[in-house]
């Protein structure tokens, strides 16, 4: 298999997934949706001090074959690999994330703008736990119910989209995007910071998260947390053995606690 192709049927192993792969909406709406709930968000090769490569060998190789997760840049980057190979055109764009405060954080979380059913959609795997389930459509206004969770997209001056989602009631913008067109040179040059940078936020914690039909989870350092449509439970993983479980529990992902 040359490096920039994809085994799609590997891949669609991975995400359990059993829908068609024709070029259409209903293909679109399901790889998004199954990937969200198969391969999590996470970020625990930052602190085994192992690089993040972007290259598509190196991605197939960590997401699928070994059955981790990533972050925006992986999760998306192998998204954006497979629509490629099913023929659907594809948009690298670049975000700014607004839900974690000030001081703002730079532009750097990857997007993606896909054209499918003659309109463009907002697919993104890689923002974690309030990250989408499905593709939204890429025009001002937009709702989209997903599953329990509510989202919109807010049009914002100098050409931004806001991408909004609704939480005890008040809708609260997660992150600002343009439709600049990014290079996946733009990606290296961000993915090397927040993968090597003492001051990147990804260094400082251990984060995975997971979405599911009824329920997100997230495990930060020790704390896993569950939020569903009634309320949010969260535990303090006290011991390596209890920390290990949620790993393989909730995210699939079997390593020693020495390991990471």
């Amino acid at each position: 298999m040359p490096s920039s192709a994809v085994d799609l049927a590997a891949y669609t192993a991975r995400i359990g997934y059993h829908g068609p792969l024709a070029h259409s909406l209903e293909t679109l709406v399901g790889l998004h949706r199954a990937q969200a709930f198969s391969i999590p968000f996470e970020n625990l090769d930052l602190h085994r001090n192992r690089p993040i490569a972007l290259d598509p060998a190196s991605l197939q190789r960590k997401l699928v074959a070994e059955e981790r997760g990533g972050y925006c840049y992986e999760l998306n980057g192998l998204f954006r690999l497979v629509l490629l190979e099913l023929g659907f055109s594809v948009t690298g764009l670049v975000g700014r994330n607004l839900i974690a405060g000030h001081p703002l954080r730079p532009r750097a979380h990857q997007v993606l703008r896909v054209e499918a059913a003659g309109h463009s959609w907002l697919a993104d795997l890689g923002f974690g736990t309030n990250g989408l389930i499905e593709p939204i459509p890429l025009v001002a206004d937009a709702e989209s119910h997903q599953f329990f969770d509510h989202y919109r997209l807010r049009a914002a001056p100098h050409h931004n989209y806001h991408l909004q989602l609704q939480i005890g009631g008040e809708w609260q913008s997660l992150y600002t995007f343009t439709l600049d067109e990014a290079q996946p040179s733009d990606y290296q040059m961000m993915n090397f910071f927040y993968s090597q940078s003492p001051d990147s936020p990804f260094r400082k914690q251990r984060i995975c998260t997971r979405a599911a039909p009824d329920f997100r989870v997230s495990l930060v350092d020790r704390e896993l947390k569950i939020r569903r449509a009634d309320g949010i439970t969260t535990a303090q993983l006290l011991t390596d053995a209890a920390y290990e479980q949620a790993l393989a529990t909730y995210f699939g992902i079997r390593l020693p606690v020495a390991a990471i």
